[in-house]
């Protein structure tokens, strides 16, 4: 079965909650960016990432806006369910944008990255590591059309549904309006993202998803 949460924060916590405990070999929770457990670096650190990665199921994240990009790209990267992934450790993956995965009977294309909630319009640059890059997306968006995926995950929702939820939405951020071109060519299932921190159904395909760890049916 594959799970959908939201944001961990590099907060260990949350994989001791009931909802996750349960969770069997062959199961897959997949966390909607903020992942926060690859920060510092450190033996620490890895030997928390070696605790995650050691787990039954499989644990997989796309990145959000407060990550270490830097240390993230020094992990290789790997073929991972049809798709590539960087593998952090055993069973712990970074799902990588654009990229479609197999996981069971189920298809899943993945978008990390995106703007924190305090980011300032005037200047952006301070976010750009954690954008993907435009040109990227567009190679990206040329190969969608017509995809049928059971699930996109993603840190940032498309503009739409955040304009729609009235959550400090950014009408000049190019991002959300390229996730909005991306909706309107993919036959859809369903759409997770975890920016919010709100476990909240938007709309019958767009979710919203933080402490709770929700089925994918």
């Amino acid at each position: 079965m594959l799970y959908l949460t939201g944001d961990t924060h590099g907060d260990y916590r949350r994989f001791e909650r009931k909802e996750i405990r349960h969770l069997k070999q062959g199961d897959v929770l997949v966390v909607c960016g903020d992942f926060g457990f690859v920060w510092e670096g450190g033996k620490k650190e890895e030997k928390l990432l070696q605790k995650i990665g050691k787990r039954k199921y499989h644990t997989l994240f796309v990145p959000g806006a407060n990550e270490n990009y830097d240390l993230l790209r020094q992990y290789p990267e790997v073929e991972y369910a049809g798709g590539r992934a960087r593998q952090i450790s055993g069973n712990l993956y970074q799902l990588l944008t654009g990229e479609t995965y197999r996981l069971g009977e189920k298809t899943l294309l993945a978008f990390g990255g995106g703007e924190a909630l305090d980011c300032d319009i005037v200047d952006r640059t301070l976010y750009e590591d954690q954008l993907p890059k435009k040109e990227e997306l567009d190679a990206v968006l040329a190969r969608l059309e017509g995809q049928r995926v059971d699930c996109v995950v993603s840190y940032e929702p498309p503009y739409s549904i955040a304009a729609f939820l009235d959550l400090e939405a950014k009408p000049d951020g190019y991002y959300g309006l390229y996730l909005d071109q991306v909706q309107k060519r993919l036959q859809l299932g369903q759409w997770f993202f975890g920016k919010y921190h709100l476990d909240k159904r938007v709309t019958p395909r767009f979710m919203a998803v933080y402490e709770k760890a929700v089925p994918l049916r």
